[in-house]
């Protein structure tokens, strides 16, 4: 058993989820908190890939990299990977990860842009958990998951959300502790929109009328802009003090509960001006896994007819809704269609000029499988995980599209995740 057992590695570099790695005798440690050139001791925990997960126990030579953690809850909170890393080696850990994922596609790394920053404290969404335990006269915990763990930490404050987001969390708090019931979980997800806080509750269970009455009084409170629940049974309102809305590249959207938004404002901006240049010329465009309409509603206001498919009908219904007020609706079709077991087939794109897909984490390999197929002669990549971006381009460079440039984004700021956007032609 090498559970427990205490080793003195160096840490040679960091891993995709801001893990230092080091070589041991019992293989490859993860160690979160070490940084590369670091000498530590660490205790050897469960197995994990190809070597351990092990904890920090001491420093016994810093990196002169490292720098002190901003967050009072950095080191047990499971949201940021990387606070003591500076700001030179962080910027150069991120690109790599692009470049690393360019090369392993087999193509061209020098085509790979700096990657463009945006502000720490920019996410203007964020999905808190909440738990009581079933104990006589026991507290509830909120806020972010530890690391690698199902154990709630209780924040106080977090330094990567929206200033509004930040000032509601020990209210929330607050109040949640009144009212979620012993034994029940929930996920309460905050949006910031233009015109005030959105707030979804996801559980198991129905609000029952404690909730109902205390989620719709903090609603009053603090000026919340909307209240929902979903449960299995689909969302049920609970506040509807005004209709959230967003400005998606200057159309105005009434945002569905719970829709997938890009997780900062300004890293959507710099995505959708990526985007929206690389299509330039285009008139018939394909957006898959369009969500809102992130890229679809300015593609489709600067003239191009974009067919817009993705799983999610309320947010497809919203972005209709969107460009019909905005005076162009007659310029985007849609569909409702799971796209990873549904793909649109290559038959489907015989008349389309250029295609934009931006999937989930999974990313998209069958979906490409039938672009590769399609007369399609430009491709715009949007991508959350390098790895299995990868994938996706290592298919689209052997079906004949050559990679133009790629372009990472800082959109998570701190965290083992990069955004990126890649272009390909024919």
């Amino acid at each position: 058993m090498n559970s427990g057992k205490i080793h003195e590695v160096t840490i040679k570099r960091l891993g995709l989820r801001g893990d230092g790695i080091g070589v041991s005798p019992i293989g490859p440690l993860y160690i979160a908190g070490a940084l590369p050139g670091e000498t530590v001791r660490v205790r050897v925990g469960s197995k994990r890939a190809d070597g351990f997960a092990a904890s920090l126990e001491e420093i016994v030579e810093a990196s002169p990299s490292r720098v002190t953690a901003p967050c009072p809850h950095f080191g047990t909170c499971g949201g940021c990977a990387t606070q003591t890393l500076d700001d030179m080696s962080y910027v150069a850990w991120k690109q790599e990860m692009v470049v690393s994922a360019v090369k392993r596609a087999g193509l061209d790394p020098t085509l790979v842009a700096p990657m463009l920053s945006t502000a720490s404290d920019g996410r203007r969404r964020a999905e808190f958990s909440a738990f009581r335990p079933r104990a006589k006269n026991s507290k509830t915990y909120f806020g972010f998951h530890g690391r690698a763990s199902n154990q709630i930490i209780n924040l106080e404050t977090c330094l990567i959300v929206r200033p509004a987001i930040a000032t509601l969390i020990p209210k929330l708090r607050a109040t949640l502790s009144d009212i979620v019931p012993p034994g029940a979980s929930w996920d309460v997800l905050v949006t910031e929109v233009d015109n005030g806080l959105d707030l979804q509750v996801t559980a198991n269970h129905s609000p029952g009328p404690d909730a109902s009455i205390g989620l719709a009084m903090f609603a009053e409170t603090e000026d919340l802009a909307r209240v929902s629940w979903l449960a299995d049974d689909g969302v049920e309102p609970i506040a509807l003090r005004r209709m959230p809305m967003l400005d998606l590249s200057g159309t105005v959207i009434e945002v569905p509960p719970g829709a997938f938004l890009q997780a900062s404002a300004e890293a959507e901006g710099l995505l959708s001006g990526i985007v929206c240049e690389a299509v330039q010329g285009s008139t018939k465009i394909a957006d898959l896994y369009c969500g809102v309409g992130t890229f679809a509603l300015p593609m489709a206001a600067a003239g191009a007819n974009v067919f817009a498919v993705d799983g999610a009908g309320p947010a497809l219904e919203a972005m209709a809704r969107a460009a019909g007020k905005a005076g162009f609706g007659g310029r985007i079709t849609t569909e409702i269609r799971d796209l990873v077991r549904r793909p649109i087939m290559a038959a489907d794109l015989k008349f389309t000029e250029t295609v934009v897909f931006d999937p989930p984490r999974a990313g998209a390999f069958h979906q490409v499988e039938e672009i590769v197929k399609s007369p399609v002669a430009r491709v715009i990549a949007v991508s959350c995980n390098p790895a299995t971006f990868a994938k996706d381009a290592g298919l689209l460079a052997k079906g004949g599209f050559k990679l133009e440039a790629a372009t990472p984004v800082d959109q998570f700021v701190w965290s083992g995740h990069v955004e990126l956007v890649a272009v390909f032609s024919r």
